[in-house]
């Protein structure tokens, strides 16, 4: 069984589409998963980055949207060598009329892409 990280970057100026990687167990997909949150989001604490590795490790997908144009998606995909991948594990990411809406409702709520909320 393969365990494949993919990551879809979205910019302002583009949508880009990597392959990371292949493992053979998903603690070290879902590590591999973390280490490319941790480069794009420089300001993740410790305790951000365990519990993100903890949900890619038992969800297999994350999504961290840094502003209203610049997005981060991470899956790991379950593959078996000479198998045809299940169906519902076959769609990676989803881009819907939903997303742009939410990009919308995100740009009137915090229009200059800074957070203004503190605990």
């Amino acid at each position: 069984m393969a365990y494949i990280v993919t990551k879809l970057l979205t910019t302002e100026k583009s949508t880009e589409f990597f392959l990371i990687g292949s493992f053979s167990d998903m603690k070290q997909a879902a590590a591999a998963a973390t280490d490319e949150y941790k480069e794009y989001n420089k300001q993740a604490s410790f305790m951000n980055l365990e519990m993100i590795n903890e949900w890619l490790s038992t969800r297999g997908e994350y999504s961290f949207r840094k502003d209203r144009n610049n997005r981060l998606q991470l899956d790991i995909s379950i593959a078996e060598e000479n198998q045809i991948i299940q169906k519902d594990h076959q769609r990676i990411f989803t881009c819907t009329d939903a997303d742009s809406e939410f990009v919308k409702l995100s740009g009137a709520l915090v229009s200059d892409g800074e957070k203004k909320a503190e605990i």
